[in-house]
């Protein structure tokens, strides 16, 4: 009778900053290390390098070996020769979305930051921030486009009413086995609900699940999730 191989699996983490969901509150990162840790993931920090075929090189040297090698991680900006504001290499705009040094032209999401005469602070790197500031450029363009036809160079004769204000509505992470982290703080150094644990990953798939378009998909998702929770995840395969 012959066995199967045993298939041995070890897993790193590799971080660039020197923790992990620097943006939570600093008992979530703890916390999250710690699950990880005890989960058998090996936390390591360092900036890739070079990546070969079997193994990556950090820039201190460090060769390390890997089997399967998923990446996630940003990409850096393309050359645009804007006004840009002096914390980073983003398009630099003003509190309507505008950039500054070009008429007409508007800028959003991850690749944009406030002017720093605009005495505000660069806004998260997330989705949410991107969703909001699309709405509001929605708006914002349709008020130019009835107050004059849309023509060119008329937003600077039209009062375009309050600035774009951000209001952070927290974040969510979930950190594997059921275990989730949910910081609903307004920012980093504010003070807020943080919880860790079964109940934040109850949250975290809520808050999920209103995302979801219609009802019917809905109600597949959470049962499908249900079935999960009660007999784990089914792997069999036929053939």
């Amino acid at each position: 009778m012959q066995f199967p191989d045993v298939l041995v699996l070890f897993f790193s983490l590799l971080e660039q900053a020197s923790e992990i969901l620097s943006s939570f509150d600093v008992g979530l990162r703890q916390y999250a290390t710690n699950h990880l840790t005890k989960s058998g993931v090996s936390l390591m920090r360092g900036v890739v390098k070079e990546v070969h075929s079997k193994k990556i090189v950090l820039s201190d040297g460090t060769n390390v070996p890997y089997g399967l090698l998923v990446w996630s991680t940003g990409v850096g900006p393309s050359q645009f020769e804007v006004t840009r504001p002096s914390q980073g290499p983003w398009i630099g705009i003003d509190e309507w979305l505008r950039v500054s040094s070009v008429e007409d032209v508007f800028a959003l999401g991850d690749c944009a930051g406030f002017l720093e005469n605009s005495g505000r602070p660069v806004l998260p790197a997330l989705a949410q921030v991107a969703e909001r500031q699309g709405k509001f450029l929605v708006k914002l363009l349709n008020k130019i486009g009835k107050k004059d036809g849309g023509k060119a160079f008329s937003a600077k004769y039209i009062p375009l009413g309050d600035p774009f204000v951000y209001n952070h509505p927290g974040s969510m992470a979930s950190v594997g086995r059921y275990k989730a982290l949910v910081d609903l703080r307004q920012s980093k150094d504010a003070k807020g609900v943080s919880l860790a644990g079964f109940v934040s990953w109850l949250i975290w798939r809520s808050a999920y699940l209103t995302r979801v378009v219609s009802w019917r998909n809905r109600f597949y998702v959470a049962v499908n999730w249900a079935t999960t929770l009660v007999f784990g995840r089914d792997n069999s395969r036929i053939g």
